[in-house]
């Protein structure tokens, strides 16, 4: 069977078979044509996958010794399975060559009967063709009807179809009409008292009634006779609400048709509920339309738009971004019969409010919404602050500044606005700093107003640590990151309400020092604090509060450096006091009283027992020590230490060579000034001063009562008049020594290691006792002593004098008898080799002058007469 090529083409997709005819032979059926395209030979199968199998077995062997053991035994095994599973299939493939002459027939077979049942496709469409080319030369059946009214009548009843003009009407005829129906329309409306209440704001003109519904729609009707039970006839419809559109012929025919079927069965009372709610509908399908713009444009992705028509509502979702439940509302009609908006928030109780019926604006209602449901969120952010006992103390923390913003307190002098996004629904926070816009990204991570709340409060607490670290920092101060601080010290040294801690310090202060300052939820708290070392972090070993004012006068630099020297007062006195302890010396703290503000940024002071650190009772009972902050340097931060002398003739006549000793000899005070040391370590510094000062009010006291002449007095240096034009000087070291010291001339100078070996040991009255004793010995063996002459000093009692040339020695000694001095002078020559006694000085040892006594070999005499008795036995043995 064969099909001729035909004008209509098949339809698309049907295949066609090429023309021709099947030449049946007279023995039976034509052979069905062999299929041999797209074959491939097994053997060329079979070498390719043994082919690429050994490449992929070679590239492995390279690539293992690079691996690890386990991903080679993971690339080994996958090589393994997907080796397999191809030489499955080879398996198959050779299974099924041993069938393959039964394959390619059932290929054959399989091919021509799709190509049979293309050529019967082919045959059923160009019937089709033929079919629709024969409509066009079809008759059309005869009018038999309009031939009979032909036959019988003689002409067609045909309508005119408005071909025929009617007679014009006169302009005073229309008039006339008009006027009739005015009046009709008036009566009857007057006598009508079911009119709707809607329908009571109407007008009459032109024949026709106007009812005008506010925001909603405007209906013309009309009568068509004076029978007043005769039914009203729609003549026009328009819309009365923006945006104004009009009503298209459709719409108006279909309004017009309904409204009639309406007011032919339910008046007035029907027409205006069928057109209110088709307005209703309309409203939501202009409302509809511009939310599903306002959608895909600058609301894209945060606003989605759901249209139920069966119940005459729009379903809003909108922030869609933001976490938690979605935010909802829904434009519909209320019960009042008008559009509004349900508003379905995520965490506040739904709300009901009408919308404007006057102008359908997506834009207006959705901004309504949006700024309800802003405004329910700060109200609720300002809720949770107004019940929480922080509002009570800082009434000023949250201000509403409009319906849409919160001013937020930061700190005095910084503050945060609290608005929220139209479009995303994200929290905004006012403000440039790090703090702000974490806290910001933060805010919009939370599903809940407690949540967001505390994250306010947070970021109050952390703005307040960051103006006091800046403005401590701008004083001089450092801000010190002290970590690993065990939580139950600060629980139990700062309270349990801490929220944030900042430690500063002095770059003076010792180690271990700081303040801490304790940020809680309506205060801001000073701690002085000693910190240690401990397992693992820092324990807190003493700690105490510091009373201050408000924090913005805190801030300012004169109340830093109030708070600077008052702490560093603190930091001394405690080192002081501590040592204090450690020697058991008694002391007291003297803190000032704090100011009206409840202030205590006065200087504290100290004071100790004076006889617990003198040894003698020179001082008045106790010591105060005051300390005195520098303005230009922080390590000349000083202590003073005053006290008053028991005796103040004591100190009339000591001068301060000292620049940081000042002394009172009129009236017996001392003001001792010292600088602090890095380690605040003073007090060693401290009682030496003291005890040098005690050690030059004891020497005055000794020289006085010796009848001395003091020429210079001053702590360091003592200079007295022992003897006429004989005056030593006591030079006082810091080190507890005072150092001796003569004038060349001097003839105790023979003897000045000896006096200050006396001075160390035995102190100053020995020394001055030593003085007179030994001056008119001294005296003579200056003039004595010379080149040939040996004067040789034992010690201040013990003397000998040798004559080289001569061959003499004699030895003095100075001893005491009956409570008085002696000096003894010997002939010592025997006692030294090659020296021999002389009978020269018999005379002078036999005498018995006043004051003196003859002895054998020598002679004793007084203190006043040796000078004397030596220049006599000088010239003897000289001669």
């Amino acid at each position: 069977m064969s099909v001729d090529d035909h004008d209509h083409p098949p339809p698309p997709g049907a295949q066609v078979v090429v023309k021709g005819q099947l030449n049946v032979a007279d023995e039976g059926f034509p052979p069905v044509p062999h299929i041999s395209e797209n074959f491939i030979p097994l053997s060329v199968v079979v070498s390719r996958l043994v082919e690429n199998t050994y490449s992929e077995l070679v590239n492995i062997l390279e690539t293992l010794p690079a691996a690890n053991d386990t991903t080679k035994k993971r690339k080994f095994l996958n090589f393994l399975v997907h080796t397999r599973q191809q030489y499955i299939k080879l398996l198959v493939l050779t299974q099924w060559s041993r069938n393959a002459k039964d394959i390619s027939k059932v290929i054959d077979v399989v091919s021509w009967l799709s190509g049979q049942k293309n050529c019967f496709s082919n045959v059923v469409w160009a019937l089709q063709a033929v079919k629709q080319d024969l409509g066009s030369a079809r008759l059309r059946n005869p009018d038999i009807a309009t031939a009979l009214e032909v036959f019988v009548l003689g002409k067609p009843r045909l309508s005119s179809f408005n071909y025929i003009p009617p007679k014009p009407l006169s302009p005073q005829t229309i008039l006339d009409t008009l006027h009739d129906l005015n009046v009709l329309l008036s009566l009857r409306l007057a006598l009508t008292d079911d009119i709707p209440v809607p329908f009571r704001n109407y007008k009459i003109a032109n024949g026709r009634v106007t009812f005008c519904v506010e925001g909603d729609f405007e209906v013309d009707l009309g009568i068509a006779d004076d029978d007043p039970s005769s039914r009203y006839f729609l003549i026009d419809f328009r819309y009365s609400f923006k945006p104004t559109s009009t009503v298209t012929p459709a719409i108006r025919a279909t309004v017009e048709r309904i409204g009639n079927e309406v007011l032919s069965t339910r008046g007035l009372h029907g027409l205006y509920d069928c057109l209110h709610n088709f307005t209703l509908s309309y409203k939501l399908l202009i409302l509809q339309q511009q939310l599903v713009r306002l959608a895909n444009g600058i609301w894209t992705g945060t606003l989605n738009i759901s249209y139920f028509a069966e119940r005459q509502a729009i379903a809003i979702q909108y922030w869609s971004e933001q976490p938690g439940r979605k935010s909802m509302a829904e434009i519909g009609v209320l019960q009042s019969k008008v559009l509004g908006v349900r508003w379905i928030p995520r965490d506040f109780p739904p709300e009901t409010f009408a919308i404007d019926q006057d102008e359908m604006s997506a834009q207006t209602v959705l901004s309504q919404i949006i700024v309800y449901h802003i405004q329910q969120l700060l109200v609720a952010v300002q809720t949770v602050f107004s019940s929480s006992h922080i509002y009570k103390s800082l009434p000023n923390l949250i201000t509403p500044m409009s319906d849409t913003k919160l001013k937020i307190e930061l700190t005095p002098s910084l503050a945060t606005y609290l608005t929220v996004e139209h479009l995303t629904g994200r929290m905004v926070l006012e403000g440039t700093t790090d703090l702000i816009a974490s806290a910001e990204k933060a805010l919009n991570t939370q599903t809940d107003i407690q949540s967001s709340t505390q994250i306010l409060t947070n970021l109050r607490h952390l703005s307040i640590q960051r103006e006091v670290e800046d403005r401590v920092k701008s004083a001089g101060w450092d801000v010190i990151k002290i970590a690993n601080v065990r939580p139950d010290d600060i629980r139990q040294k700062y309270g349990v309400g801490v929220r944030q801690t900042t430690t500063i310090r002095q770059r003076h202060w010792m180690r271990g020092w700081f303040i801490v300052v304790t940020i809680t939820d309506n205060a801001i708290n000073l701690w002085f604090s000693e910190f240690k070392p401990a397992e693992g972090g820092w324990s807190i070993v003493w700690n105490e509060p510091l009373e201050l004012e408000a924090l913005d006068t805190v801030y300012s630099s004169e109340k830093l450096s109030q708070l600077a020297a008052v702490t560093s007062a603190r930091i001394t006195f405690h080192v002081i006091a501590t040592c204090l302890q450690e020697r058991n010396i008694p002391y007291e703290f003297i803190l000032p009283p704090a100011d009206v503000h409840g202030s205590a940024l006065e200087l504290p002071s100290l004071q100790f027992d004076s006889s617990a650190v003198t040894k003698s009772s020179w001082a008045k009972s106790a010591f105060k020590l005051e300390y005195i902050p520098s303005e230009i340097e922080e390590d000349r931060n000083a202590v003073m230490v005053t006290g008053s002398m028991e005796k103040s003739s004591a100190l009339s006549s000591v001068s301060t060579d000292l620049p940081d000793v000042i002394l009172d000899g009129q009236n017996g005070h001392f003001c001792l000034k010292f600088y602090v040391p890095p380690n605040h370590l003073i007090l060693p510094q401290m009682l030496d001063r003291l005890g040098q000062i005690e050690r030059s009010v004891s020497f005055i006291g000794t020289l006085q009562s010796f009848n001395l002449k003091l020429e210079e007095v001053s702590l360091t240096r003592i200079v007295f008049e022992y003897a006429p034009d004989l005056r030593m000087t006591l030079t006082i070291s810091g080190e507890q020594k005072m150092i001796v010291g003569l004038s060349d001339s001097n003839p105790h100078r023979r003897i000045q290691f000896f006096l200050q070996d006396i001075l160390d040991s035995e102190g100053l009255r020995s020394l001055l006792a030593v003085l007179p004793a030994t001056l008119p010995l001294l005296r003579a063996a200056s003039y004595i002593d010379s080149s040939d002459v040996y004067f040789i000093t034992h010690n201040p009692k013990s003397y000998r004098i040798i004559y080289y040339t001569q061959k003499h020695a004699i030895d003095i000694e100075i001893r005491d008898k009956d409570g008085h001095k002696m000096v003894y002078i010997t002939d010592s020559s025997g006692d030294i080799p090659g020296f021999k006694q002389a009978d020269i000085c018999s005379s002078i040892w036999n005498s018995n002058s006043p004051g003196m006594v003859g002895l054998e070999t020598g002679i004793a005499c007084e203190i006043d007469v040796v000078e004397d008795l030596l220049s006599r036995v000088h010239s003897a043995i000289s001669s």
